[in-house]
């Protein structure tokens, strides 16, 4: 296509550049033509008119000379001769007598009493007593001789006394060329201006129509099979846009079949099996180049056979084509493309290894299939499954007859449950078997654990939806301390659910998912409410005490955070200098902009912030320094390697002490469970700890009974 671009480009421009280059040479060869002759002319004009100059010039001062040469005295014919010297064009000016005793050059510096040589010239000029001259190159020597005349008017033949010679500037052509060329160019470079523009005006509504075929050829060679060729101008190119128009709409109707026959379901227009396996291998072969996960849905209606054989087969295709359009309507724009608009588009290509949007296929009878190419999580692809059973409730409609029908489903990953399209379609068609085994109407993973993944993570997802609103939610506090005084300096505040018939949940289990499906944002804000309500808690029984909670990236990343924060310290009255929020070093880093403009905007009401588990990411210090933390907490990672004989450990560990120190960021150590990592950390600057050596986390009941207890647990530990 870029081919015929460019030669269909080519047509026009060539055209209409080559017009008028050739006006424009003709009219430059003329004018140059035109230039040479008068520059000849001029020339030999100019030369003549020199000539004679020099002739007249030399022959003035001559018979003035000889009048007055032995009258006045040399000086004065000095002056004189520097005087003509002056006059443009003389390059040089002698005078000599007849022995050659002295000569006058019109330099009052030169001795005119001094022998010198008599050029031929010379010699010849007063021999003769008549005009000599010479033209050399770019000078004219003219000699003419002084007469000695005396009193006798009457002598035949008078006798040479000497003779003055004149050189002068002989025109170059040059000087004649270079004003010749501005003059012409002052008086013809308007016509000639005048001329190209009245051409190219001309030249234009020649080429017009054959510029409109032109962009209409590029047009199509881009895909746009709609435009249509103007016919205008002459018979011929009006004949050309026609038999064009003509080309082009045959075209349109060769490729719409040609799609229709090779990749269109007669029944319901969705894509047929041949599209669907193209579309997955190429799925197969990207993910596999990019290490990335899809996933294939083969969806299979219940009671099918049923409608069939009650009804008779027209009805069934009703049937089908209802199922398809409801479920291109259910299911989302993103998991699904028609098979009209991928044919506009034009993307069935070979090189389309790009295309991310998913394609919904009839692959025969009652079997229909959805290709997700790409995923975040294998367990995902069950969302879309449960919409697609959750439409299925609703009875169709046809021929005013209601028809229920289900739809069993089953779900193979790629490349884990196969690499090819036969094997990812016979697993996927393995377990939507194992969906009507089951019951129909549900859907099943391929694998057993992804089956019982994907169960528990939809379960979760519900019971926790439940949760923050039935108060299965508690907030756990485990105590930091200040290792020099062996006293409570803060807590933090740590996420529970108390599942009604499953016990305590692990935040590991459901964190996660809660960021997955949007729920961390709602569960984030009650963390940190939470929080504020124990501040004032604690305040109020006489503790002061700090209390840090942990943000979430999705959290963090939105621009009304702070402001959020902010309405939640207004709602419950809580000190802001009393809450930390603590946010790690890759949210930091990835978004270092809105961090600093949250982060400058808490703690202007006092708000402290905390970088966690600092040293496991890709820090750029130069921008970490700019973010005003309060708080370094260093990873249990690093604190794990402490106390023993990993002495790098203890050294990255001092490193990010001192560093913390010069930054002016008070450190917290996390995850100390003896007393061995805490000497390490106290003998490298570090005051603040936390972990199970001092207090697991707590629930508020036993927190409260610990603090207020006749002395601390841990003092009793530490010495």
């Amino acid at each position: 296509m870029n081919s015929v671009k460019t030669w269909c480009g080519g047509i026009v421009s060539g055209l209409h550049f080559r017009f008028l280059s050739l006006v424009f040479c003709v009219a430059a060869l003329l004018l140059a033509a035109q230039l040479a002759s008068d520059t000849a002319s001029e020339l030999e004009k100019s030369r003549q008119s020199r000539f004679n100059d020099a002739i007249a010039t030399t022959n003035l001062i001559a018979r003035s000379f000889e009048q007055q040469l032995f009258n006045l005295d040399l000086d004065d014919l000095e002056r004189i001769l520097a005087s003509v010297h002056k006059r443009p064009n003389v390059e040089r000016l002698i005078v000599i007598d007849r022995e050659g005793t002295f000569f006058l050059d019109g330099d009052l510096m030169t001795s005119p009493i001094i022998p010198i040589n008599v050029t031929p010239l010379q010699t010849d000029a007063m021999e003769n007593a008549k005009t000599t001259y010479r033209v050399a190159g770019p000078l004219i020597e003219v000699v003419e001789p002084l007469l000695e005349t005396g009193n006798n008017n009457f002598a035949i033949t008078p006798r040479a006394i000497g003779a003055v010679m004149i050189s002068f500037h002989n025109p170059a052509i040059g000087e004649v060329l270079y004003p010749m060329i501005k003059a012409r160019l002052l008086s013809v470079l308007p016509i000639l201006l005048f001329g190209l523009i009245l051409a190219a005006k001309m030249i234009s509504q020649i080429t017009a129509p054959l510029r409109g075929l032109s962009q209409t050829a590029m047009a199509i060679a881009e895909g746009d099979l709609e435009r249509e060729a103007e016919g205008k101008g002459a018979l011929e190119v009006r004949q050309l846009a026609a038999a064009f128009n003509q080309m082009v709409g045959t075209i349109r109707q060769n490729i719409a079949q040609i799609y229709d026959l090779a990749y269109v379901d007669k029944i319901t227009r969705l894509p047929n099996r041949e599209f669907f396996r193209r579309e997955l291998s190429r799925a197969v072969a990207k993910n596999e180049r990019t290490g990335t996960s899809g996933a294939l849905l083969f969806v299979d209606l219940d009671g099918f056979k049923r409608v069939n054989d009650t009804f008779g087969h027209d009805f069934g295709d009703k049937l089908l084509t209802s199922f398809a359009e409801r479920i291109s309507d259910v299911v989302r724009h993103g998991d699904q493309v028609s098979f009209d608009a991928a044919l506009e588009a034009h993307e069935i290509t070979e090189s389309d290894d790009d295309r991310k949007s998913n394609t919904f296929a009839r692959l025969g009878g009652d079997e229909f299939t959805i290709l997700l190419p790409e995923i975040r999580e294998e367990t995902d692809t069950a969302i879309v499954a449960r919409r697609i059973i959750n439409s299925m409730t609703k009875p169709f409609v046809i021929e005013g007859k209601e028809i229920v029908v289900g739809a069993s489903i089953g779900i193979a990953a790629f490349p884990r449950d196969g690499h090819d399209y036969q094997t990812i379609l016979k697993h996927a068609d393995m377990a939507m078997y194992q969906a009507k085994e089951e019951g129909k109407n549900t859907f099943r993973f391929f694998s057993k654990e992804l089956n019982e993944q994907a169960t528990h993570r939809m379960e979760i997802e519900s019971d926790l939806r439940k949760a923050l609103s039935n108060g299965e939610l508690e907030l756990f506090y485990q105590p930091k301390i200040d290792t020099q005084t062996m006293k409570v300096h803060s807590l933090e505040g740590l996420i529970r659910w108390h599942h009604p018939e499953k016990g305590m949940i692990n935040p590991g289990e459901f964190i996660a998912i809660a960021e997955d499906c949007g729920l961390i944002i709602p569960l984030g804000e009650y963390v940190i409410e939470t929080a504020c309500k124990q501040i004032n808690v604690f305040t109020s029984a006489g503790h002061r005490i700090p209390v840090a909670v942990n943000i979430s990236m999705q959290q963090f990343e939105k621009a009304e955070f702070s402001n959020i924060v902010l309405a939640i310290l207004e709602k419950t009255g809580a000190d802001a200098s009393l809450l930390e929020l603590e946010i790690t070093e890759s949210m930091a880093m990835s978004y270092p902009d809105i961090a600093l403009s949250h982060i400058e905007e808490l703690k202007r009401h006092g708000v402290r912030f905390a970088i966690d588990d600092f040293g496991t990411g890709y820090s750029n210090l130069a921008q970490l320094s700019r973010l005003p933390f309060d708080v370094f907490k260093i990873d249990r990672s690093f604190v794990n390697t402490l106390g023993g004989s990993d002495k790098h450990g203890e050294a990255i560990v001092r490193t990010i002490i001192a560093m913390a120190h010069s930054l002016d960021y008070e450190t917290v150590a996390e995850g100390v469970e003896t007393e061995a990592q805490l000497l390490a950390l106290k003998a490298g600057g570090c005051r603040i700890m936390q972990g199970f050596f001092f207090a697991k986390p707590m629930s508020l009941v036993n927190l409260m009974l610990w603090l207020e207890g006749p002395e601390l647990p841990l003092s009793k530990r530490v010495a």
